[in-house]
């Protein structure tokens, strides 16, 4: 993907839509609310015809809404039982067919929990489970970005270290920023200079690429000593959203930017009011 500026879209159908679970008549809705993109949500499993696919695709390239995609939550790639890790890899790779049918460029999922084991450990099986996933898509020639998610709780994988490091490891990986989920997992990373360092280090790390072709997540949050509690719309929540934006901007970022809020369409034009602004 290559876009001049960030795209700001909602997590699923927008609520505003007349008809709540049809994706096709949710992308309609985007493009009439003046936004730029929609995340397809498979959260609770892949289930969508063939048909639907194929018209998704055919709306999103009329309307000029491109898509993302959300990976079932049951997918856990440190599962105790190997047939649990086999099932979360099909759902990966079950979740990619749909969601490149459907014309999605990138694709995001939870990859993992510790369960307790050391978060080396749970790296180098969550890295071997992502070279099968990638060499599998090549072989049936399916192109699509895998991003596994930046996430909110302390029991989860998916801190900014073990996303840089697997985006260096695995060459279709790379990190979906949930800038809400890293306040929540660390209790930083909410001013300014933090959002400016985050940007940085990736630029410095993975390169420029990094910041031109971004996958973010952005809502409001709460959370505890454990991490993310639930998301909220972005003015009940102290999460300094105006300041990320300002970062995104000044780093000249692009991509997309997903809306997680429960208000979903409002705050994310909110958010792309605000960015025009700037």
């Amino acid at each position: 993907m290559n876009y001049e500026r960030l795209l700001f879209g909602t997590a699923g159908v927008p609520n505003s839509t007349a008809k709540k679970n049809n994706p096709i008549e949710g992308v309609k809705r985007i493009h009439e609310l003046e936004l730029d993109c929609m995340q397809l949500e498979f959260a609770h499993g892949v289930r969508m015809k063939e048909e639907i696919s194929s018209g998704l695709r055919k709306v999103s390239y009329e309307l000029g809404v491109p898509l993302t995609s959300h990976g079932p939550y049951y997918i856990n790639l440190n599962a105790r039982e190997q047939d649990k890790i086999d099932s979360s890899v099909e759902r990966i790779i079950q979740t990619a067919k749909i969601s490149d049918l459907c014309g999605a460029e990138s694709m995001t999922f939870h990859a993992a929990f510790y369960m307790k084991d050391s978060p080396f450990d749970v790296f180098d099986l969550v890295e071997k489970s992502m070279n099968v996933i990638e060499e599998r898509l090549s072989r049936l020639d399916i192109e699509i970005e895998l991003r596994p998610e930046l996430t909110g709780k302390t029991s989860q994988f998916g801190s900014l270290e073990e996303l840089i490091s697997l985006t260096k490891n695995v060459n279709s990986c790379r990190p979906c920023m949930d800038f809400s989920h890293l306040y929540a997992r660390t209790g930083n990373f909410n001013t300014d200079k933090e959002f400016d360092e985050v940007l940085t280090s990736l630029k410095g790390q993975l390169g420029e690429d990094a910041l031109q072709n971004m996958h973010i997540h952005m809502s409001g949050i709460s959370s505890n000593s454990k991490g993310d509690l639930k998301h909220l719309n972005l003015e009940e929540s102290d999460f300094n959203w105006k300041g990320l934006l300002s970062a995104l901007k000044n780093h000249d970022c692009r991509g997309y930017i997903i809306c997680n809020s429960p208000n979903l369409e409002v705050d994310a034009k909110m958010m792309k009011d605000y960015y025009m602004t700037l």
